[in-house]
């Protein structure tokens, strides 16, 4: 009984070893194994082309985006070969639904025309037993004989409502107006509270920037920055362009800028000159890779950073 139990003891360590040994390496993967991206176009006769794709852990993830004048741009992803989406494939699905709806939508429109039809029928029916009644009763009604005195009290009663009238008229007015008044210095007051506000807000705000603390955090922050785009620009890459306006001083100005630059570009960016024609053609090519690694480190030095926790503190505290 007990060797029994001890096998299933190390039957259930060995199996929550291996769980764990690939949740571990899973998380190294997705940590350390760099996605690459590789893009490339080009611009000939005012007809630009690209195509980019980003590919991960030897293709097993691929997405690829392609656009070319005159034609929707394209994309679709892959896992393990196996095409996943595509925003140009037609969904079989959603054309069925269309086509049902469809279906439906004409067999209401045909019962409706059927049902007004009747409800109509009835209408005019209706309407002709209810004229004759009508007919019948009105020869059967007899009108009220209105005498003088009725007719001097009604024109009493007229008088006073327009007396009432006029006098509600003019009271509604005055109280237009002394609303009006009131509105006004309400909202001078409202907008002195807020010029108030905002200036409170500026004084603090610019206390804050003069933080020995606030300065650190800014400078921390700005670091990790740039470690994340050196990190994510391309390590290789190559730009060639045929360029040409018709000012051959202006295209002098390019060369000389392209020439301080150089230190920086080192001849992946060529430029191939014309001074007498305006002209734009050109083609370029790129590659890099980066690292979900870097961003985690990133993120964890700014989350225990004690200047930046006190920051933010701080603008928490201000709002």
């Amino acid at each position: 009984m007990i060797s029994v139990l001890l096998i299933i003891l190390k039957i259930i360590g060995i199996s929550i070893l291996v769980i764990l040994g690939l949740i571990l390496l899973i998380l190294l993967l997705v940590l350390f194994v760099p996605v690459r991206y590789r893009a490339k176009g080009t611009y000939l006769d005012s007809s630009p082309s690209v195509e980019a794709r980003v590919t991960w852990l030897l293709h097993i993830v691929s997405i690829k985006a392609s656009y070319c004048k005159g034609n929707a741009l394209h994309i679709y992803l892959k896992l393990f070969g196996l095409s996943i989406y595509d925003n140009l494939k037609p969904d079989k699905g959603k054309a069925k639904n269309k086509k049902t709806k469809l279906t439906k939508n004409k067999s209401k429109h045909s019962g409706e025309i059927q049902a007004a039809s009747t409800d109509t029928n009835d209408l005019l029916e209706e309407e002709s037993s209810e004229s004759e009644e009508n007919i019948f009763e009105d020869s059967a009604t007899e009108y009220p004989i209105i005498t003088d005195n009725e007719t001097s009290d009604i024109d009493l009663e007229t008088k006073q409502s327009q007396k009432e009238s006029i006098f509600q008229k003019i009271k509604r007015f005055f109280a237009n107006i002394l609303n009006f008044f009131k509105n006004i210095k309400f909202t001078i007051q409202k907008i002195c509270d807020t010029i108030v506000k905002t200036k409170s807000n500026i004084k603090y705000y610019l206390e804050l920037l003069q933080l020995e603390s606030t300065k650190r955090a800014i400078f921390s922050c700005k670091k990790q920055i740039q470690k994340i785009i050196k990190k994510l620009a391309p390590r290789k890459y190559q730009v060639n362009l045929h360029l040409g306006f018709e000012d051959p001083a202006t295209m002098g100005e390019v060369l000389a800028v392209w020439g301080m630059f150089y230190p920086w570009h080192q001849g992946k960016i060529d430029i191939k000159p014309e001074f007498d024609t305006a002209v734009i053609e050109g083609n370029f090519v790129l590659k890099g890779h980066i690292s979900v690694f870097v961003f985690a480190q990133a993120a964890c030095i700014l989350f225990f950073n004690k200047d930046i926790k006190r920051l933010i503190k701080q603008l928490k505290h201000k709002i």
